[in-house]
């Protein structure tokens, strides 16, 4: 998806299976609704244009393996 949306993968970094702070329920394409209690945690580090974070957030969310994710974006600040 992102090299798709013309990004460029940089890396990702695995921390492993790790107990959520509380459980989540979410409902999955078939209406089943589903309790996590651990969850697989990924940081993606990545460069793309700003077009394509939009298409990523909606994949994502149209994922039922994926219980939670965030983007955020990072400038490069002013050395002092």
């Amino acid at each position: 998806l992102l090299i798709a949306g013309g990004g460029m993968y940089v890396e990702v970094f695995n921390r492993g299976v790790i107990p959520l702070a509380y459980g989540i329920k979410k409902k999955n394409k078939a209406g089943e609704t589903n309790t996590y209690l651990d969850g697989i945690y990924l940081l993606f580090t990545y460069f793309t244009k700003p077009d394509s974070i939009s298409f990523l957030t909606e994949t994502l969310l149209a994922d039922d393996n994926v219980i939670r994710s965030s983007s955020f974006k990072i400038t490069k600040g002013k050395s002092p």
